[in-house]
This record gives C-alpha cells, structure tokens and sequence, in this order.
C-alpha cells in the first residue's frame, strides 16, 4: 500500500477498480474511502455505473472503477465509455497539461579524438621518416613542410564530426 503521507503536495491520478461501490454513501466502506480521500483534497469524478452484473432475475448497477484525483480542474473530461472489459465498462479521462519541449542542442563541429584514432596517429607518427626534413639546410621550408604533413594526416586521423553541443564542455 502507498502511504497517503508521500502524496501530500503532489498531484495524484488513481485510476482503477477498487471494489468500493460509489453509489453506496451509507456503507462504511464508502465512508472510510471518502473520508481518507477529502483528507487530501481528491475526489472521485466517475458519475455513471461502471458495472452491470446479473445476479439471479436481478442485474446490480455499481459504480467500482473510478478517477481519483487532487487535481480535478485540469481535467477537460470524463465518462463512461459503452466498451465493456468483461463485465466493466471502459473509463477515460481527458487532462490539460502541457509538455514542454526540450531545448533544440546547438550543434558544433569538432574534432573526433576518439582513443582509436589517437593511437592510429600515433602509430602513423613512430613509423614516419623524418630524416628529409633533418637533412634540409633551410629552418623556415622544413616547418612550412612538417606542419603541412601534421595538418594534412591531423585532419585525415581525426576527422570532423557533429555533435551537440553541452554546457559543462569547451569547444
């Protein structure tokens, strides 16, 4: 059983058959029921029969499936629907609420750094020949040359990928 005391402050549906006829306000059950219910603002807002069953020549009427709720002014509506579910009749109930849409993520483009990816840079870089550009005689024409390698195998090792953009990251 939930314990009514987590429920204060909350909005609440219960939706169901509970085997207390609504229609019976002198039976103590009922009034145990509706007494628990008032104690946290909810109500009960089925008001047709909800059960018909024939017990002898007789057929009873009893209202057992029922919508209980503290929040009965963001209901649009409510009824009794003429599908039967074995020997109940369907209920439904229509809310007014909103879902608020989540925030569209900015997207950016960067580089994939993937663990996989390092290590095939870093295996390109251990079998790489350096030798030419140690042998060269000219500083600035080596490092134009070394850059343009490392910029050229940096962005075919870690190509550019989309992803969404998060608040705890830099970019």
């Amino acid at each position: 059983m939930i314990s009514l005391t987590k429920l204060k402050g909350k909005k609440v549906i219960w939706i169901g058959d509970i085997n207390v006829d609504q229609n019976k306000i002198n039976d103590l059950d009922y009034r145990k029921l509706d007494s628990t219910l008032k104690s946290f603002n909810m109500v009960q807002i089925i008001q047709n029969y909800t059960r018909v069953a024939k017990r002898g020549n007789k057929f009873t009427h009893s209202t057992i499936d029922v919508i209980l709720t503290n929040c009965y002014s963001e209901f649009n509506s409510s009824e009794v629907l003429q599908e039967q579910i074995g020997d109940h009749y369907a209920i439904q109930c229509e809310l007014e609420f909103k879902v608020e849409k989540p925030p569209s993520f900015e997207k950016v483009a960067i580089h994939d750094y993937s663990t996989n990816n390092i290590k095939a840079f870093q295996t390109y870089l251990a079998n790489l020949d350096f030798t030419p550009l140690f042998q060269s005689s000219n500083v600035d024409s080596a490092c134009l040359i070394l850059e343009e390698n490392l910029n050229k195998y940096h962005d075919h090792f870690f190509p550019i990928k989309t992803v969404k953009k998060h608040e705890k990251f830099i970019y």
